[in-house]
């Protein structure tokens, strides 16, 4: 499994990420690495499927444009959009928060519902992602 980290999230978290997850053979790469920054959406996340990604971590809302669902689909990813309650939080938060759900992140790529969008609550007592497209 890959997952790419996009411009609006840290490079250090994504590098943070792929050293817990390389023993299971998964890799976690900041959207960076692999094009110029401020790459349009549509464009990074139609390519995303043929540099083999599985998976694209966001705070960007790409459910909203038609264009975006549209990229989505084409690159056949899941993507998972950190809701707004992820804002206020620091760094640190944010890392710790998000490698508590990476297991689920990782388990929703194991049933065959690609693409798709669902929205990474802040509270972790809900356990659920809200699927939005």
């Amino acid at each position: 499994m890959k997952a790419q980290v996009d411009e609006n999230i840290s490079p250090a978290l994504a590098r943070a990420l792929d050293c817990l997850v390389e023993d299971a053979g998964h890799r976690v790469v900041h959207v960076t690495t692999m094009h110029a920054r401020g790459t349009a959406d549509t464009r990074m996340l139609s390519l995303a499927g043929k540099l083999g990604v599985d998976i694209h971590v966001t705070h960007d809302y790409h459910h909203k444009s038609q264009d975006e669902r549209d990229a989505i689909v084409e690159g056949n990813l899941l993507v998972f959009i950190l809701s707004k309650s992820w804002s206020p939080h620091t760094f640190f938060e944010k890392a710790s928060r998000l490698i508590h759900w990476w297991p689920r992140i990782l388990a929703a790529c194991v049933t065959p519902r690609r693409p798709g969008i669902y929205i990474v609550p802040w509270r972790s007592e809900s356990r659920r992602f809200e699927r939005v497209g």
